[in-house]
């Protein structure tokens, strides 16, 4: 991908930085500090404090975290999002992990890149893919940081070029939570990671039932065709807006259908299948009917098999029953 940096808009970018100055017990590790949207607690040990601080673009207050949010984006755009962390008044150990992403989060499955820290890959993939990577924490220094000298996180991202235009209007985010550990008195023997008990994020669901709601749409779906053995014209017509061109199929052929791509493919959720000029069936992709692989829309002579579907959200839908 591009490693062409940019400046984003405040709206396009959001990124929750501040400097934290409290300290307190880091899952018994010893004296720390977290930049999250936990509690800190104040501790008055002679160890020292650790204070970090952290310097960006765009930088405002979201509740205590680093978080960097997308919206409004343009297929084809590229990006580089930049955080300048370092520690205060005491050496100290540095570790950093992600928030799980949600169950449904297309624009999180479709921006690709890279997180470096110094220079060095932590993860790579989609949005999502990064974020369930590095959900149960990664230690940032090779050996205690050194206060005042910063440690440099970059997100290197790209929206691809052939992303649907579905994806219009969406919006995601990619949170991070940060935790510092002093390094005096705490020797790397006795040194405690402490994310030790995250819990990796769960797996996403293998399929989704449709209908989830009336409102869901069906993306796509790829057919099979059986029926006598000439060909056939096989249409599916939508009642209103954009219907499926028209192909000739023989027993045995399959295709891919789209059927909501806005704003080039859009319309109501009705479609009637179409052979030879006769309809033998009809099918609704709004999820308010069951749809998904091993549907048959048949009128004895004639079936269309839906052999594999997505939603609008990209999720693959689950088998049914006729």
């Amino acid at each position: 991908m591009s490693r062409r940096h940019m400046h984003l808009s405040r709206r396009q970018v959001l990124a929750a930085v501040g400097t934290v100055g409290t300290i307190g017990a880091v899952a018994g590790a010893g004296t720390g500090a977290y930049l999250s949207d936990r509690e800190t607690y104040t501790n008055a040990a002679a160890a020292g404090t650790v204070d970090i601080a952290v310097a960006c673009d765009a930088c405002s207050p979201v509740d205590g975290t680093l978080a960097f949010g997308f919206d409004d984006l343009d297929r084809g755009v590229t990006g580089t999002l930049e955080a300048s962390i370092s520690v205060e008044s005491n050496p100290a150990r540095l570790w950093l992990r992600t928030s799980c992403p949600p169950e449904t989060d297309p624009l999180g499955d479709a921006i690709e890149g890279y997180l470096t820290a110094d220079g060095t890959l932590l993860a790579t993939g989609t949005l999502t893919t990064i974020a369930r990577a590095l959900a149960t924490g990664v230690r940032l220094d090779s050996d205690c940081l050194e206060p005042a000298t910063p440690l440099d996180l970059e997100l290197e991202w790209e929206l691809p070029e052939t992303v649907s235009d579905s994806l219009a209007g969406e919006s995601t985010t990619f949170v991070v939570d940060l935790v510092a550990e002093q390094c005096r008195h705490i020797d790397e023997a006795a040194m405690a990671d402490p994310f030790a008990g995250v819990e990796p994020c769960a797996e996403p669901p293998a399929c989704v039932d449709c209908p989830r709601s009336d409102d869901e749409r069906i993306a796509s779906a790829t057919f099979e065709y059986d029926g006598p053995g000439d060909p056939v014209l096989l249409e599916l017509v939508r009642s209103v807006g954009t219907s499926e061109p028209g192909r000739t199929v023989e027993p045995g052929d399959t295709f891919t259908a789209v059927f909501h791509d806005p704003p080039g493919v859009t319309g109501n959720a009705d479609f009637d299948v179409v052979v030879d000029g006769v309809t033998i069936g009809d099918f609704h992709t709004s999820c308010s009917q069951p749809f998904g692989p091993g549907l048959e829309i048949t009128d004895g002579t004639h079936t269309l098999t839906v052999l594999e579907a997505f939603d609008a959200d990209g999720n693959r839908l689950c088998e049914v029953s006729n």
